[in-house]
């Protein structure tokens, strides 16, 4: 009963019997089966299925809310318990951006492993927000903040990983075929290349003298990759609004120019997200730790490689 309980509670968090079914490690048939003999167990109905959803009668969101803090509760018994033998073992799931994964994320876990062999990594690369966060140890999502922002309500756990400013820029081509905006508004006359989770979609703020200007700027092209956005920045595709640290040596090469300097951009973040917890497993929070020291030591040493490069050599009379 346990297990079927446990299961449903995956069913309710995904909305899907197919995925809670993957969750769970069980097959399609199983997991319909599971459901009828909890329901039958139970006495009466849980959920309302149609073709489009399923969502949780009001007796089976009266179970969902009450097992809830059950489950949770027995989770930290076994990982109170677990934590006892001193050991990095077990599973660690983390869903990352493609940026954050390709760039920070892969270097970490393959040094951690160096010294934890006996720990396993599952990594979803995702632009978007993982709305079963339930089902991973940690979520690492981008967002553009500037001034006065007000992030979201949320019952997780959040520590900032890195930020850094949002530069708008394009290649001297594209200026010279199609102009240079001057004031935020002139975004809506140009071509502009934008992800939808990385700076909240086609709305761009640019602060100047404590006014914000929020522009609704036209799609030309949207991709969950900045990369790819950089790419057709690059060929002189438009106007892109990205991480410094992702188009600061095309700036610095000329490949690139900024645009609207005159405003204060929004800001890149990057965020670690995870449960609050009594006993988070060893595995998670030894891990955690080595996540957040290693992105700040990380991003020390591109800012010193980039200082490096921008030097001149000092010329020595002889």
């Amino acid at each position: 009963m346990l297990d079927k309980v446990v299961f449903f509670l995956h069913v309710i968090r995904s909305g899907s019997i197919s995925e809670a079914a993957k969750i769970n490690g069980i097959s399609a048939s199983a997991a319909s089966r599971w459901l009828n003999e909890l329901e039958e167990n139970m006495g009466i109905s849980l959920l309302k299925r149609t073709t489009r959803k399923i969502s949780p009668t009001q007796a089976g969101q009266r179970l969902y809310d009450r097992f809830s803090l059950i489950h949770t509760e027995i989770d930290d018994v076994f990982n109170e318990v677990q934590n006892l033998s001193n050991g990095d073992k077990g599973t660690i799931k983390i869903a990352s951006t493609p940026l954050f994964a390709k760039h920070y994320l892969s270097q970490i876990i393959g040094e951690y492993l160096q010294e934890h062999p006996s720990v396993n990594f599952v990594v979803l690369e995702t632009a978007f927000e993982v709305d079963h966060v339930h089902d991973v140890d940690f979520a690492i999502r981008a967002n553009a903040t500037y001034r006065g922002f007000q992030d979201k309500d949320s019952l997780l756990v959040k520590r900032s990983l890195l930020r850094e400013p949002l530069i708008a820029c394009c290649s001297p081509e594209y200026i010279k075929q199609f102009g240079e905006p001057t004031v935020p508004n002139d975004l809506t006359q140009h071509l502009c290349l934008y992800a939808t989770t990385l700076v909240g979609g086609n709305k761009w703020i640019f602060e100047q003298d404590g006014e914000y200007n929020s522009v609704e700027i036209s799609q030309t092209v949207e991709a969950d990759d900045s990369e790819v956005l950089r790419n057709i920045a690059l060929a002189h595709g438009g106007i892109a609004y990205l991480p410094y640290s992702l188009i600061g040596s095309a700036i610095a090469k000329g490949n690139l120019v900024p645009v609207l300097k005159n405003y204060v951009s929004s800001e890149f973040e990057l965020n670690l997200y995870f449960k609050p917890r009594k006993y988070m497993p060893a595995r998670c929070a030894n891990f955690k730790d080595y996540l957040i020291q290693r992105v700040g030591e990380i991003e020390k040493e591109k800012k010193w490689s980039a200082y490096k490069h921008t030097q001149q050599p000092t010329l020595v009379a002889e």
